[in-house]
């Protein structure tokens, strides 16, 4: 037993012996790995609180030295930083340098060489301690961003158009807008119809004796076709209402816009906004003056028959020359008592005078186109008109939206005269009276007193 334990004994030793001799020694010509035993450690913090920066993106770099003296860097590692600022690199290569690059959005980013000294074979732990990330702030240049009302919004119980983008009504007046409007029909004579329907003309919300040629369209900030009115407006046409909005500048400071027109034929018009808003106070003022005139030809040409058999010609040429003018007035003042209360006084001062004067050829001609006798009418028109419109309104809006208390006492008064004269004059083919002269003249004047007072509370369920 004892020699069979002696043979295992040298066998074993042998074979060690043997796998001892057949590796080679490490040659100093053969490359050696190293094993990453070097750690870097630190933490980035915001230099006003002390706080440690989160999400930070820390770059680790390895430097060395090449052949021809020129410095080259690789990346190793990279990483954020963690919820207290805290970072760090493991397992690092035995390297003589290293370069830290810290970068975050919002910051200037930081950069920083890092050396390790030779210590043996001892594994190096170096912590850099805390970074402070700066921020880094930078002044751009201006941005302006401008926005603009579409032409066309749907409310819930009405239609609204911007009349700001409708560069056709610039220098006329309300009812220039309306012909721009969809849904919206204006005859020769400027009457307005909605719906087939002759609709109440409100402004601001309210009744008004202004009709639709008096409004200039350099105020009017939009316009709102109500076809289903709430109990909020007195509706009184089965057409609705249009409401005619004015403009109203709210901004803070003392600002104002100037603007002026002209074309032909006789085409002149300008307007002024000033407005003033300081604290709880706001006032404005507006003035607008437009004229405009020009001379129209119409030609008619007309057969007159009986029972389908051509009894007589009558022609018609007519020229018309016309000049409108008229100027308005608007100031007001808006207190603003509280965040959700206001109180606002207006006033509105609007004057017109229209002249047409027109002449007119007529010839009347037998079944064979001969001229049985022609006449000539001269005849002149003259209208004018002061509207006043006086308007106080006290707001107040509650936390809830849409709940608002509205107070409102609105007077209109005004008047107005016109005058027309006409004179109709026959002739013969050869230039002799037909008949006497027949002549037209009518005179009339108006007064208009209207006052109105309204309370309205409003409070939406659902």
């Amino acid at each position: 037993m004892k020699f069979f334990l002696f043979v295992l004994t040298f066998l074993a030793t042998t074979l060690i012996q043997a796998q001892v001799q057949r590796e080679d020694p490490p040659s100093a010509n053969n490359p050696q790995i190293q094993l990453r035993t070097h750690s870097i450690a630190g933490k980035i913090v915001d230099p006003k609180t002390s706080k440690g920066l989160e999400a930070v993106t820390v770059q680790l770099f390895i430097l060395s030295t090449l052949s021809d003296q020129t410095v080259k860097d690789s990346m190793i590692a990279g990483m954020f930083t963690r919820n207290n600022g805290d970072f760090v690199f493991q397992n690092l290569p035995d390297a003589d340098s290293f370069r830290l690059v810290v970068s975050g959005i919002g910051y200037k980013d930081i950069q920083k060489t890092i050396v390790f000294r030779p210590q043996g074979d001892e594994t190096q732990v170096l912590d850099i301690g805390n970074l402070a990330l700066e921020q880094d702030a930078k002044v751009m240049s201006n941005i302006i961003i401008t926005a603009q009302r579409p032409a066309l919004e749907m409310g819930i119980d009405r239609k609204i158009f911007s009349v700001e983008r409708s560069l056709t009504a610039t220098g006329g007046t309300a009812l220039d807008v309306m012909r721009n409007i969809p849904s919206v029909s204006v005859d020769v004579e400027g009457n307005v119809q909605l719906r087939n329907a002759q609709p109440q003309i409100f402004v601001d919300g309210r009744p008004t004796v202004l009709t639709l040629d008096q409004i200039p369209a350099d105020q009017v900030e939009r316009v709102e076709l109500i076809t289903n009115p709430s109990a909020k407006f007195d509706a009184a046409s089965s057409a609705g209402i249009i409401n005619v909005v004015m403009k109203r500048n709210r901004r803070i400071g003392l600002n104002g816009v100037v603007s002026a027109g002209g074309g032909h034929p006789d085409i002149l018009n300008g307007n002024l906004t000033l407005n003033a808003r300081q604290g709880k106070f706001n006032v404005f003022a507006s003035g607008a003056y437009n004229r405009s005139g020009g001379r129209a030809q119409g030609k008619t040409l007309r057969q007159n028959k009986n029972n389908g058999v051509l009894s007589n010609y009558f022609n018609q040429y007519s020229w018309n020359e016309s000049q409108r003018r008229f100027t308005s007035l608007r100031f007001g003042l808006d207190f603003f008592a509280t965040n959700r209360s206001t109180i606002s006084l207006t006033q509105n001062i609007v004057g017109g005078n229209f002249e047409n004067d027109e002449e007119q050829d007529q010839e009347y001609l037998n079944p064979g186109m001969e001229l049985e006798r022609y006449g000539k009418r001269n005849a002149t028109g003259a209208y004018e008109f002061d509207r006043y419109n006086t308007q106080f309104n006290y707001s107040l809006k509650f936390a809830e939206p849409g709940k608002e208390l509205s107070t409102n006492i609105n007077y209109n008064y005004g008047n107005g005269k016109q005058a027309s004269n006409m004179v109709n004059s026959f002739f013969n083919p050869d230039g002799t009276a037909y008949s006497n002269d027949a002549r037209v003249r009518n005179q009339g004047s108006n007064n208009n007193d209207q006052l109105t007072f309204q309370i309205d509370f409003e409070d939406p369920k659902g």
